[in-house]
């Protein structure tokens, strides 16, 4: 009866192992992937006359339909918000021809302006965006 009980012990443990394995898994390679984009996003060099404002504080986000879509997408979005002397023409021309590879396909870029402060600066916040259908994740199911 002993090695009964111990059997049934065994296989309910290696089943909650497994059942463990398969959903922590697609996370744990969601939270490498948004680690990485986030890591390319600020290896981005800067345009001139510009720096980032909050370098030990940036803001990586990986949920379900951040752009406010319907379906189960898994979504990372990465900002940073700068410093800059230039224009907003030139920040455009900048990240216009940045070329930041997201978790799965080329990043998406967004940028959002302040207006010039009284040092003839201004803010501006880069936001870097890519998305996947489903694979795995429950947090975007």
């Amino acid at each position: 009866m002993r090695i009964l009980w111990g059997c049934v012990v065994a296989a309910v443990i290696t089943a909650l192992a497994g059942l463990f394995f398969l959903i922590v898994k697609p996370q744990l390679r969601d939270n490498a992937r948004l680690d990485a984009f986030y890591e390319r996003v600020l290896d981005y060099p800067l345009p001139p006359s510009t720096r980032n404002l909050f370098p030990m504080d940036g803001d990586a986000i990986f949920d379900k339909n951040l752009s406010m879509g319907s379906g189960s997408y898994c979504d990372y979005r990465v900002r940073i918000t700068l410093q800059t002397a230039l224009t907003p023409q030139e920040i455009r021309r900048h990240y216009d021809s940045a070329s930041i590879p997201g978790a799965e396909e080329e990043a998406m870029i967004t940028l959002y302006f302040s207006d010039e402060d009284s040092a003839g600066g201004r803010q501006v916040i880069v936001e870097a965006y890519d998305s996947h259908d489903w694979d795995g994740d429950w947090r975007c199911f």
